[in-house]
């Protein structure tokens, strides 16, 4: 596992490193490092990432002051140093050399790179300017399958706010006990809960809120796991020789939980791609910023889907439900349920209601084994 406890030098002038890398390699670890390369930014240095000399490896690292990645790359070493690469510049190089093979060598203030008959001279910056890495927590025991954590954050990111000052909005909040993971997300107009087993021992954290940013990095790491660590101004997040360390955000996250009801009487299951379609094809025909859709359920299983505050039009399309409850009509934002459906992967979905002017349940039926919960809040739309 990839130790990052020791601080970041400097190159002293005259110092010799030659490294030999391999093109695919050197890419795959550039493409994790972009997430948090800061390409428009008033601190030059952040559009570079940090590069070091290892034993038979050598160490990329990047930060935008917030967040942190660190990752190693096998590679032929002779001598060592750390100097700064231009992020966008170095990875479309790297990207276009004729051969798989190339070599990077220090020569003063620029590197040399060679691969076939192609030679390029690249300068670098001070590494001495560089950001103070963060201390990084040391890695724990406690461990999650990083498939089912990516999983989960899929299940609720969607529901973050994309333009709410409340920074504490701007985040899923990451709940641990013992055999338990929960995660939650809202904007204030619907919320996303997921629940899934975890391991039985102590968790680093009791609850975490992971901004925006930091949950969408998870989509570029693989690895079996993911073991989780804090410290005390940083969460640390290693899978294999990758490391992840964020700034932990102290903001308290909405009591999302008495919004959460599971007794509405009226309940509808519907195969959940015909649901997507026709709402696709319905909202079209819908005002296009409040996008919303009449939901008028029927006893004698039907539902149907009406459009909302167009001028010029409207639309409306009949299914066939398997319904259990009275007539109920309820105003939903179409986008906001077609963001739940397009998260999901089962055949089908419940939709649970008490009555026209009380949030709406989403759950999904035969979901994925590994979750042991997934539910899905709106709230109506105020016509």
């Amino acid at each position: 596992m990839l130790d990052c406890s020791e601080p970041v030098g400097v190159i002293t002038k005259g110092f010799r490193m030659e490294l030999k890398l391999q093109r695919n390699l050197v890419l795959q670890e550039l493409s994790i490092l972009q997430g948090v390369v800061e390409h428009r930014t008033t601190i030059p240095i952040l559009s570079s990432i940090l590069t070091e000399a290892a034993e038979n490896s050598v160490r990329m690292v990047a930060t935008d002051l917030d967040m942190t990645i660190m990752t190693n790359c096998p590679a032929q070493v002779d001598g060592g140093g750390r100097i700064t690469l231009e992020s966008k510049v170095f990875q479309n190089l790297v990207r276009n050399l004729p051969e798989e093979e190339f070599s990077l060598r220090l020569a003063g203030d620029a590197v040399e790179i060679e691969s076939g008959r192609f030679k390029s001279t690249m300068a670098v910056a001070d590494a001495a300017e560089y950001p103070t890495i963060p201390d990084v927590p040391k890695a724990g025991e406690y461990s999650l399958p990083l498939d089912l954590f990516q999983l989960m954050l899929d299940r609720v990111s969607f529901a973050i706010t994309k333009d709410d000052p409340k920074f504490q909005l701007n985040g899923a909040l990451v709940k641990l006990v013992p055999g338990e993971a929960e995660i939650a997300a809202t904007d204030g107009h619907r919320l996303a809960m997921v629940r899934a087993k975890a391991p039985e021992g102590d968790p680093p954290f009791e609850q975490q809120l992971f901004p925006r940013k930091l949950l969408a990095e998870f989509a570029r790491f693989s690895d079996d796991k993911v073991n989780l660590s804090v410290g005390e101004n940083h969460l640390g997040f290693w899978m294999g020789e990758r490391t992840l360390v964020s700034r932990i955000v102290e903001l308290r996250f909405p009591q999302y939980e008495r919004v959460i009801v599971r007794d509405n009487p009226n309940r509808a299951r519907i195969d959940r791609r015909e649901l997507l379609a026709s709402l696709r094809r319905v909202s079209l025909m819908a005002h296009e910023k409040a996008r919303g859709v009449r939901f008028r359920f029927d006893p004698s299983g039907e539902l149907t889907l009406v459009s909302i505050g167009y001028e010029r039009g409207s639309a409306e399309e009949t299914l066939s439900v398997n319904y259990q409850g009275e007539a109920i009509e309820i105003a939903l934002n179409a986008a906001y349920v077609m963001d739940a459906l397009q998260a999901l992967e089962c055949p089908s979905v419940e939709l649970q209601l008490r009555d026209s002017n009380t949030q709406t349940v989403l759950i999904p039926v035969d979901d994925d084994a590994r979750l042991e919960e997934y539910i899905y809040v709106l709230m109506p739309m105020r016509l």
